[in-house]
């Protein structure tokens, strides 16, 4: 089921009721909500629609939400700002979520207004004012394009690199981790223990020399893109 509006959000939830609940819900706020009830259909759906947040329940039949985390980090052409809505309120589970890519996690049960509230957080964090553009001072992404600009000029970078700058834009400022960098470049494994670092080099070193932000190491922890 789909419906026309303002921002297009994706509830992934294989309770029917609760789906239901959700989508009704945001339809009246103004949102425009569309549905899966599994792993599969959610993945199926990003590949062939635009949405601009995604409220995903982990615990899914067949393809796990961490499952769908996984596939949408390796593939940023899929790439939407997530919201977790889910049952599972163990720190630990709520780590791996965020590690994964997760933008914000909700336990159940939850108020319905919040839902909206963060998502709509996500929504201009994630369009940065414009659908679908993700940007950091003057660098723009366009995930469904994997398109690149700065200062509104094509910035041509190799596939690793917008693959990592897709991950330190989500959203600019916040710390990517090395787990959740890696898990996005390499999700069997990194080739070697440097090829992470390599690949931040490189990209540091595209994206001086063109005027644009830079990344900051914490050292043990991860990077940050700044403006």
């Amino acid at each position: 089921m789909t419906a026309a509006g303002g921002p297009r959000i994706l509830i992934v939830e294989d309770e029917p009721t609760l789906a239901e609940n959700l989508y009704g819900y945001l339809e009246r706020q103004g949102l425009a909500p569309d549905a899966a009830y599994d792993g599969h259909g959610a993945l199926a759906l990003l590949r062939t629609a635009v949405f601009d947040a995604v409220v995903l329940d982990l615990g899914l039949p067949g393809l796990s939400g961490l499952d769908v985390l996984r596939a949408m980090r390796r593939d940023s052409g899929l790439w939407r700002p997530v919201l977790v809505l889910t049952a599972r309120e163990r720190i630990e589970d709520k780590l791996l979520a965020f590690e994964l890519g997760a933008e914000d996690y909700l336990v159940k049960p939850f108020s319905l207004a919040e839902v909206e509230a963060r998502l709509r957080v996500l929504v201009r964090r994630g369009q940065g004012g414009e659908p679908g553009a993700i940007v950091c001072g003057q660098l723009r992404y366009d995930p469904q394009a994997q398109a690149v600009t700065l200062a509104g000029r094509p910035l041509a970078l190799p596939r690793k690199s917008v693959q990592l700058l897709a991950v330190l834009l989500r959203p600019a400022g916040d710390l990517a981790t090395h787990a959740r960098l890696t898990a996005a470049l390499w999700p069997d494994g990194p080739p070697s223990d440097r090829a992470l670092h390599d690949q931040v080099h490189l990209l540091r070193r595209r994206l001086r020399a063109a005027g644009g932000p830079d990344i900051v190491a914490e050292p043990g922890r991860g990077w940050r893109l700044m403006p």
